[in-house]
């Protein structure tokens, strides 16, 4: 049986493709690589993929699909520091925040974009491999609430 290898992109649905693709431009630092006002959508790269995130402007038919999504994660380049850096970009943007969480082998940041959508964004402490597999197993589901200045690496 083949194996699927990783997540590939994520695609929802938005109000408003173009103004939902801004904002995650300006707040998540992605980049647009191609748009359409037909269909209406937008398909964003944090760099390296053609795309991670795609966009699919419905207007105010928010029910397609009839299922909403929990959450979307994106896990983060770098350490806690980046991690807090981003934090307060997230706050200067004016983004709601509804928590910051540590699962044992992470600390993510949760929040919603303008369309409602929950993220997280993550900084893998374990990195994942077999050890983060077993850490993970180990620990059980962990979110304990906490606030990033009590942390350190």
């Amino acid at each position: 049986m083949t194996k699927i290898k990783k997540l590939g992109h994520v695609v929802l649905y938005v109000a408003d493709a173009m103004a939902s693709a801004d904002w995650y431009v300006d707040v998540l630092g992605m980049e647009i690589t191609n748009a359409s006002d037909q269909i209406p959508a937008a398909f964003l790269s944090f760099g390296a993929r053609d795309h991670d995130l795609a966009l699919f402007g419905i207007g105010d038919r928010r029910t397609v699909g009839g299922i909403d999504v929990n959450h979307v994660s994106f896990e983060i380049d770098g350490g806690l520091d980046d991690l807090k850096a981003l934090h307060t970009k997230l706050q200067d943007r004016g983004v709601h925040i509804t928590g910051v969480v540590d699962h044992g082998i992470s600390y993510g940041i949760y929040f919603f974009d303008p369309d409602g959508h929950q993220l997280e964004v993550f900084y893998q402490r374990i990195q994942p491999d077999d050890a983060a597999k077993q850490a993970f197993t180990e620990m059980g589901i962990m979110a304990t609430p906490v606030t990033l200045e009590e942390l350190s690496e």
